[in-house]
């Protein structure tokens, strides 16, 4: 098991991804990148994370983050560690977690619901990803 976030556990995300027919299906015309962020706390005091470089259904680089004032992505998905445990053991539905504040998202909201259900398969993959949260 790999801990999320952490570099193995984004090795493992990306491979993941590579496998799943149905997310490179639902973003095959998706273009850009996503930074999964952990709110600050007491672990990673300016946040950390994983950042995604996604073109046309793939994943080129899946990148631990461990400090994330040094990253600048087109989105960002920000929740608390403990929200992201939820994601990852799939106790929590991705898109609704959006809608409820629970996950809030910065980046072009509009390019954003063009692609929810390659944003939802990602999160779905995520999950099948084994992990210590």
């Amino acid at each position: 098991m790999a801990r999320f976030p952490s570099a193995e556990w984004a090795d493992r995300f990306q491979k993941a991804l590579a496998e799943n027919a149905e997310y490179r299906e639902a973003a095959q015309a998706w273009e850009g990148d996503i930074l999964l962020l952990v709110t600050p706390d007491a672990d990673a005091p300016n946040g950390s994370g994983i950042h995604l470089d996604l073109d046309h259904g793939e994943c080129r680089s899946a990148t631990f983050v461990a400090d994330a004032g040094a990253v600048t992505s087109e989105f960002v998905f920000q929740a608390k560690r403990e929200d992201w445990a939820r994601l990852i053991r799939r106790e929590v539905d991705p898109v609704r977690a959006i809608m409820d504040g629970t996950v809030k998202v910065r980046g072009n909201l509009a390019k954003l619901m063009r692609f929810t259900r390659a944003a939802k398969a990602l999160v779905e993959t995520a999950g099948q990803v084994p992990s210590e949260t």
